[in-house]
């Protein structure tokens, strides 16, 4: 049988060619906490072997000691590698207590001439943290697959080999001639070396599992966490139809993910109504928070306000957080006075307003405003239009565009669809938004209709 001290180095040369392995490849690749605990181990199991090949010189009083020790943390490492797959940290005080204290013992068993100091408390310790290893492995849901259970058996035939080396230890001590047969340094260092390289394929294929899991994790907290921001922006949406006599609202918003970058609101004021049509640069979280932005700041401002000042008053409010976020947005913001049916309207570079009059014409909105954003402080221009008995008053989003041939074309098409769907404001949106609804939409789709009835 070849010597403690051959078999030593043989076991740290193993220890650092997996250590490298694990480093470059597994742990680089996939940053896992699993990967990154094993890789601590070896590199502790590496320390102690170091340090016990100063066993039989004079620095024997403190190298055995501390291999002890660190071949404690390894397996205190193992311990934690393994919880770490079912999402259970380490504190500070788990890790350190044991290392630290078979170091104590150690130094208190004369280990100047006792290469075995504190042995039955270091065997008890390798044998306990090595068993709770197999037991957090054996406590991993049916999700995980095939590749832990050769992990499980190696740590728990480990476990039970220490378990059996404190019998054998107590029985006949570490001088007799069964211990040091079968649980003698070399005994132990050659089968630890087999099970170490044995089991380094299935913790890097643990590894790659547990990143995967806690992707999928991540990737379902924000799903959910966009589902209830989708949720809660929805409900800011206006609801109540308001009553104006003579007169009928209707809208409906429909986002190509869970939050939208477009938005409609309505407001009452003296004598009629404040409607807006807005829609942000781009879609997503980004986009849609600019939207709860604006519409709040619209909020406060419309029901003083006329149409351009408060066009204006938003814009100025705005102007440096849109710069910075690098965004623009279009908008329709109007106001209808009930008592003389007129709409004035404020166009901010949006371009998809019309009045699809009851004779057939169609009025589209005009207007030499830019987006919110693009140009501060210019002059908001406004436009006054009459409203006459069945006309029908439609504002889209550019992604409406989309449901037909993306051209300016599709807002002929669009607006022929919501005329001829049915006589009121509700029925034309509804059929923009149950074509909406069937289709895979690359924007938010956003229609509004006011329709005058008498």
């Amino acid at each position: 049988m070849l010597d403690a001290a051959t078999l030593r180095v043989a076991f740290a040369l193993t220890a650092l060619t997996l250590l490298a392995l694990f480093l470059l490849v597994t742990y680089r690749s996939t940053r896992s906490a699993y990967s990154l605990w094993w890789s601590a181990a070896l590199a502790l199991f590496l320390g102690g072997s170091a340090a016990y090949l100063l066993d039989f010189t004079v620095h024997q009083v403190w190298s055995n000691p501390l291999g002890n020790g660190l071949f404690v943390a390894g397996a205190v490492s193992v311990w934690a590698g393994a919880r770490s797959l079912r999402a259970r940290r380490l504190r500070r005080w788990q890790f350190f207590a044991a290392p630290v204290g078979i170091i104590v013992v150690s130094a208190l068993d004369s280990p100047a001439t006792n290469d075995w100091s504190g042995g039955p408390f270091y065997l008890t310790l390798m044998a306990a943290f090595i068993g709770m290893s197999a037991r957090e492995i054996l406590l991993l849901g049916r999700g995980w697959s095939r590749t832990r259970w050769p992990l499980f058996l190696a740590s728990a035939a480990l476990a039970a080999y220490y378990l059996l080396r404190l019998f054998a230890f107590q029985i006949v001590g570490p001088r007799g001639d069964f211990f040091v047969r079968y649980f003698g340094t070399q005994s132990t260092t050659l089968i630890t070396m087999v099970l170490l390289v044995v089991v380094s394929f299935t913790m890097a294929a643990l590894s790659g599992e547990q990143i995967a899991r806690d992707l999928g994790a991540r990737v379902a907290r924000t799903g959910k966490e966009l589902a209830d921001a989708g949720q809660v922006q929805r409900r800011l949406l206006p609801e109540a139809v308001p009553d104006i006599p003579g007169f009928e609202v209707a809208a409906a918003c429909v986002p190509s993910g869970a939050m939208s970058g477009d938005f409609f609101d309505w407001q009452r004021t003296t004598g009629g109504l404040a409607v807006t049509v807005a829609d942000v640069m781009g879609k997503g979280v980004g986009a849609a928070m600019i939207a709860a932005t604006v519409r709040a700041a619209l909020r406060v401002t419309v029901p003083a306000a006329e149409p351009a000042d408060a066009v204006a008053a938003v814009d100025e409010v705005l102007e440096r957080d849109l710069a910075m976020n690098e965004a623009f947005v279009t908008m329709v913001h109007m106001r209808l006075a009930a008592d003389t049916a007129t709409l004035t309207v404020v166009d901010a570079g949006h371009g998809l307003g019309l009045i699809a009059r009851a004779d057939g014409r169609r009025e589209f909105f005009s207007s030499t405003n830019t987006p919110l954003g693009v140009f501060g402080g210019q002059v908001w221009t406004a436009q006054t239009y009459a409203l006459l008995p069945g006309d029908l008053v439609l504002v889209f989003s550019d992604g409406v565009l989309d449901l037909f041939d993306g051209t300016l074309a599709s807002l002929d098409r669009a607006t022929a669809l919501a005329r001829s769907a049915a006589p009121t404001a509700q029925d034309a949106v509804d059929a923009i938004r149950q074509l909406a609804e069937g289709a895979a939409l690359p924007d938010d789709v956003t229609v509004l209709a006011v329709r005058r009835t008498s």
